[in-house]
């Protein structure tokens, strides 16, 4: 299993605004991709201000590759991404091997 993990670093004071826009974006996207996934979006408690995470679980690099390209062909995917660009300085992606799940 894969942890999917977009860190996103919000312009000050506009990470509950990306959070809410990540949040609304991904039941319908999952929905549209055929997947039932559950995606995560996670605002910072400590550490830079305005850090966003959204995370899905995937079976294999393999998997999370056509995902991807399903994802980037969507018109609802690129519309959303038209507003995360608005309000993101930056960001990075993150892939984890899950090694255990309690």
């Amino acid at each position: 299993m894969i942890l999917v993990r977009m860190v996103f670093q919000a312009k000050f004071g506009t990470g509950g605004k990306l959070a809410a826009t990540l949040s609304e974006a991904s039941g319908p996207l999952g929905a549209e991709l055929g997947t039932l996934r559950r995606w995560r979006v996670l605002t910072d408690l400590s550490g830079s201000f305005d850090t966003v995470v959204q995370e899905v679980e995937v079976e294999s690099l393999a998997e999370w590759e056509k995902f991807r390209i399903k994802l980037f062909e969507l018109t609802a995917f690129r519309d959303s991404m038209a507003v995360v660009s608005e309000l993101v300085v930056s960001g990075h992606n993150e892939l984890w091997t899950v090694e255990a799940q309690g």
